[in-house]
């Protein structure tokens, strides 16, 4: 698998886990909470973004 597959089917894995993860916050979430909720599912998506960044780096072609 070349390195540019990888890096797009990460992204894509991510980008749909960032939204399920929203989804779960809108529907467990109590309304106060929420935003909250939704700031800490960016934030895992940033984290988990970068963490597979950094190990691409190490993925030869």
């Amino acid at each position: 698998m070349s390195k540019k597959s990888i890096e797009i089917g990460v992204s894509c894995g991510l980008v749909f886990l960032m939204i399920a993860l929203m989804i779960l916050v809108q529907l467990v979430a109590p309304e106060p909470l929420q935003p909250a909720g939704f700031v800490f599912a960016v934030l895992a998506f940033m984290l988990l973004m970068g963490g597979a960044g950094f190990r691409l780096i190490d993925v030869e072609e």
